[in-house]
């Protein structure tokens, strides 16, 4: 236990920061080929297809149509939407005009939205001051980590100020997806995790096709780099998510969103020759001191 969250959920929550932070490389790799809204469908049903075939080879198949698990289904529903087909297609539109250094300082805010929506609605999960201040420290951790100066600066003024908003929604949409997911009902948590991306497929897929169309040509590099993504950072990543959700709750998987930045740097320095600067060790001490204040227990008296 590591202030009271088992070794398991922490080791879960720092292998979702590593997959879905190779994902900005591998978005990277596929936008040769595809246009952003064909990678966001495309990753949603790659993960639906696959998590839908492991639901029927382990025999848990996936939620009934039957009255009393039709509500499993309105949940999936509120995941698919909130967790992928949603913010995925903010944040493609978004970062046509934004710079993805832009996009992950707003994604930094998922964790006090996450707070402020879980202490209404989820049980538990009240806003403390020792919560409030081990995600402040975090936060200015991913603000050493993509220089404090520089995102200052893209906020003021009024320009691109709808793709500002862009990121802002999305990291609400997020936030609300892990409270939906928290108040779903019981239920087997792979067959939800399949039925959510088979619902943010059904939604997407319609957007797509009137947006950016069918993709006509694509090279191997970039289909290898959508399978991965379909695989690992949604598929593999929903499974993952859910897991925490349940057992643990929305505000502990909301620190993912520190994490994540950490491990784009990281593939970037490893695949793209990157530097690492100074800044990014001080920005890594901030981060996970903040993640264990957040996480720490009141002393009982």
């Amino acid at each position: 236990m590591i202030y009271g969250v088992s070794v398991v959920f922490w080791s879960l929550l720092m292998a979702l920061g590593i997959v879905w932070g190779s994902s900005f490389y591998a978005v990277s790799v596929a936008l040769h080929d595809f246009k952003p809204m064909q990678i966001a469908a495309g990753r949603i049903l790659i993960g639906a297809f696959i998590l839908t075939v492991l639901c029927f080879i382990c025999g848990d198949g996936l939620p009934s149509f039957a009255r009393g698990q039709r509500r499993v289904w309105l949940y999936s529903f509120g995941m698919g939407a909130f967790t992928n087909a949603i913010p995925f297609s903010l944040l493609s539109w978004a970062q046509t005009d934004v710079s993805s250094s832009f996009a992950g300082v707003t994604m930094s805010l998922v964790p006090f939205i996450t707070l402020s929506f879980a202490h209404f609605f989820i049980l538990n999960e009240k806003l403390s001051l020792k919560k409030m201040f081990g995600l402040v420290v975090g936060f200015c951790g991913v603000l050493i980590l993509f220089d404090l100066f520089n995102s200052q600066n893209q906020w003021i003024g009024f320009e691109g100020w709808k793709f500002k908003l862009a990121c802002a929604g999305a990291a609400i949409c997020y936030s609300v997806g892990a409270i939906i997911t928290r108040r779903s009902p019981a239920t087997s948590k792979l067959g939800f995790s399949s039925a959510g991306l088979l619902a943010g497929t059904i939604i997407i897929l319609p957007m797509t096709m009137f947006i950016d169309g069918f993709p006509t040509f694509f090279g191997v590099k970039s289909l290898f780099a959508m399978a991965y993504l379909g695989l690992l950072p949604t598929g593999l990543a929903t499974v993952i998510l859910v897991i925490i959700i349940k057992n643990v709750g929305p505000t502990f998987l909301s620190l993912v969103n520190y994490l994540v930045p950490i491990w784009a740097i990281i593939f970037g320095v490893v695949f793209n020759s990157e530097e690492i600067r100074v800044s990014f060790l001080i920005a890594l001490v901030f981060i996970f001191s903040g993640m264990i204040l957040s996480q720490r227990p009141s002393r009982k008296k």
